[in-house]
């Protein structure tokens, strides 16, 4: 993932991933099991966790202790993907059936439900002391309602005719980059870090998150099934309100081309070449690269607020991270 440290990077996720499934190999549930494993043995990205140790250790030599930690949110993490591939009807997720195709809808609920206890028994693990921990405890509680509220508001923009900018960006945030927000804020306390670089990082995370979904998005739309994961156009048939679809409806208010993307945008039987046709349109008008350059530009921002930290692999890594949260091939 990394480039210039994929060895340090490989040695993070080989950890992280034996950890995981040593976490949600519990209970005596065959099936529930099997699809509490589902996801985190897909393998992913596992920025959240690789974050949290590269601060912490970035700040006070205390990657080890944030294992746990970063764990606990990957796990958080991968709960809302069940949930949201239920809600979005998504069949597929990295590569492979979704929770509810390969098991039933109920299950890929119960599922979700039993990753989000296990992920709190794992971050009551963290080795800090009680005060730190209460602190965790508290941002991660916080950032779950977070994520929730705009996982709902992301559900209520789908019916509406239109979203501004403002909004759609209230919902990445909730939504996507608190979960990061709090690997790095969580990081820095773990690794004992001043209130300065706290608050840095949590805003470092924070606008790298919000980079990273819009980028995302642009995925969704110009990617290729095995890189994303899931079918590409599966956004505009879901009537997703991205900052590529509010850009779009801004630019082609009374404009004659409005239909080729209405007729697409939340329509669950669009044919192939109605998405192709609206994709298109996204792609002419500007509205892709528009957000594109949206995200770079968080990007950037994410960048300067590293100078908070001594030189060091750790720093050299997040930066990094940053281009390969907005920058990951299209």
């Amino acid at each position: 993932m990394l480039m210039d440290h994929q060895q340090r990077t490989k040695d993070i996720i080989t950890e992280v991933d034996r950890s995981l499934l040593k976490y949600v190999e519990r209970g005596r549930h065959e099936k529930l099991i099997k699809a509490m494993r589902h996801y985190p043995e897909a393998g992913g990205k596992r920025m959240r966790p690789i974050m949290a140790i590269l601060v912490a250790e970035a700040v006070g030599k205390r990657g080890k202790e944030a294992l746990p930690f970063g764990c606990s949110l990957e796990l958080i993490h991968n709960f809302t993907l069940v949930h949201d591939d239920v809600i979005d009807k998504d069949p597929v997720r990295r590569g492979r059936p979704a929770v509810h195709m390969a098991y039933d809808e109920p299950t890929a609920i119960i599922a979700g439900d039993a990753l989000f206890a296990i992920a709190y028994d794992v971050l009551a693990s963290t080795e800090v002391d009680g005060e730190r921990l209460r602190r965790l405890m508290r941002t991660v509680s916080n950032t779950v309602f977070l994520v929730a509220e705009g996982q709902q508001i992301d559900v209520d923009n789908e019916d509406r005719p239109a979203v501004s900018r403002e909004e759609y960006l209230d919902m990445v945030e909730k939504k996507t980059a608190v979960l990061f927000s709090c690997a790095a804020e969580g990081g820095a306390i773990i690794g004992g870090g001043t209130e300065g670089q706290i608050a840095d990082m949590k805003e470092y995370a924070r606008l790298l998150g919000i980079g990273f979904q819009i980028w995302d998005d642009v995925l969704g739309i110009k990617g290729n099934i095995e890189k994303v994961g899931k079918p590409v156009g599966s956004d505009i048939r879901n009537g997703k309100r991205t900052l590529i679809v509010v850009d779009a409806l801004e630019r082609l208010k009374g404009d004659d081309r409005e239909h080729v993307l209405a007729e697409a945008l939340g329509n669950s039987s669009a044919t192939e070449d109605q998405v192709k046709a609206a994709i298109q349109l996204l792609e002419d008008i500007g509205s892709i690269e528009h957000a594109r350059q949206f995200a770079l530009d968080y990007a950037a921002r994410a960048k300067q607020l590293l100078s908070c930290l001594e030189g060091s692999e750790e720093k050299d890594m997040l930066m990094e991270l940053v281009d390969y949260a907005v920058g990951r091939e299209l």
